[in-house]
């Protein structure tokens, strides 16, 4: 087992995890309402625990999977009693949680990282309750800028070749480029592997950010936009946001 000082805070993501943990937050709360707190959370790919620590404050219970074990972990937990970490795997059969045993699932900026996104998804149906929800969300396939290294272009060309133009073009660590992203459609047919409805929620969640921002004015105008105006803006958002809803019964074939 690989040993837990080993792995410190990351380098990404480590400022302002309190601000991005209430705007998640918010953005489950408009859509599925203030009963999801007394559920049972999971986060699958949850890093060093930055985001579920904040959330632990907020719910009845959470848990945080990774495959890479955090020293940040045991004083997370410590604070937080209702705070639990595994160290395994999101994207294989062997997910260390049962089927239907989590009311509330969090899956952001992962899919994008494990050798098997499907897998992830149809973890993410298995392991939620009928009725169920998710936050989903992660880069887009199609946007021109890869949103790790910030270079334009590169995330469409085979990785090999990738890493050589950059190289050649002065990047010191072109190995940074390792994500690899999709369309909205191939996320879909995930979706519907997994049993899950899907709802677009990048505006819920720009909306909550600019409300936590201050700017009150921009986040109710956002929120005021019918939401068949966006559709056509969907396949080239930067990123995606979902809100998932597994189905509350299985569905029929007609």
């Amino acid at each position: 087992m690989t040993d837990r000082a080993s792995y410190s805070e990351p380098q990404w993501g480590r400022d302002g995890r309190d601000r991005k943990a209430e705007a998640l937050f918010n953005t489950l709360l408009s859509r599925c309402g203030p009963g999801i707190a007394a559920g049972c959370w999971a986060d699958l790919g949850c890093g060093s625990g930055g985001i579920v620590a904040e959330l632990a404050g907020r719910v009845r219970w959470i848990t945080g999977i990774d495959p890479e074990p955090w020293a940040a972990w045991a004083q997370a937990a410590a604070v937080h009693p209702n705070l639990s970490f595994i160290e395994a795997p999101c994207d294989t059969t062997e997910l260390p949680l049962a089927q239907a045993s989590v009311d509330v699932a969090i899956c952001n900026q992962v899919y994008e990282h494990v050798a098997d996104p499907r897998r992830l998804v149809l973890n993410l149906g298995y392991i939620l309750k009928p009725g169920g929800w998710c936050y989903f969300a992660g880069p887009n396939l199609l946007w021109p800028i890869e949103p790790h290294v910030f270079w334009p272009f590169v995330h469409w060309l085979p990785r090999q070749l990738a890493h050589s133009l950059m190289r050649l073009a002065g990047a010191r660590r072109p190995e940074d480029l390792d994500a690899c992203s999709t369309h909205v459609w191939k996320l879909r047919r995930w979706f519907e592997e997994a049993g899950l409805d899907w709802v677009d929620a990048v505006p819920a969640r720009a909306a909550a950010g600019l409300a936590m921002a201050g700017h009150l004015r921009l986040a109710r105008m956002v929120e005021c936009v019918p939401s068949p105006a966006w559709i056509p803006l969907r396949p080239l958002w930067p990123g995606f946001v979902f809100i998932l809803h597994k189905h509350a019964r299985p569905r029929v074939d007609a």
